[in-house]
């Protein structure tokens, strides 16, 4: 039974290094890919502070200290729910929010979520974070215009103000920051 039983467990082991070895080569194909013509192609230094700086305060405060996951959030976001049945804010991180939006679903279960820190702490290991950063800023959906969804916060400013990033007013970029969240909620526009 005992000699069963470690096999078992060698055999899981096994299967989850396995495992990791194919999300980690999913996570270096994609990102090792340059971004397709429908998403913005702005360097990091091309995107004005203001807007890098709203973005973080908003969605990641503590993005430049943690390795892809922020394990304090999502003992808080437990500890909402444990309290009140519900999350006050959401735990994601940035890296998170790329693995999402490029490789998975958007169904709200454990497994994906598990994916989703399994594949943000790989991203990490392998870029660093203004590679990330980068990267979220130029794929990050914005808008939809008919049948063309808008990628990237350059794009973004072009569709939304009819000018570039580098051109807005800090009131646009927060417009532009808080469609992150929700763009059709928080369409300016409508």
């Amino acid at each position: 039974m005992i000699k069963w039983l470690k096999c078992l467990i060698l055999l899981s082991i096994l299967l989850f290094v396995v495992y990791l070895s194919y999300l980690n080569n999913l996570v270096k194909s994609e990102f090792s890919k340059p971004l397709a013509p429908i998403h913005s192609t702005l360097s990091l230094e091309q995107h004005p502070n203001p807007l890098l700086n709203m973005l973080l305060l908003v969605e990641d405060q503590s993005f430049f200290e943690h390795s892809g996951v922020d394990f304090k959030e999502i003992a808080r976001v437990l500890r909402d729910y444990w309290l009140y049945d519900k999350p006050i804010r959401g735990a994601s991180t940035l890296t998170q929010q790329l693995i999402k939006n490029a490789l998975l679903t958007r169904e709200q279960t454990i497994s994906r979520k598990l994916n989703e820190v399994l594949m943000a702490l790989l991203l990490e290991m392998s870029f660093d974070k203004d590679f990330i950063l980068n990267r979220y800023m130029n794929t990050v959906y914005l808008a939809q215009q008919g049948n063309t969804p808008i990628y990237g916060f350059e794009k973004g400013a072009q569709f939304y103000f009819h000018q570039s990033i580098s051109d807005l007013s800090a009131e646009e970029m927060a417009t532009l920051v808080a469609l992150v969240k929700g763009p059709s909620y928080y369409h300016p526009i409508k």
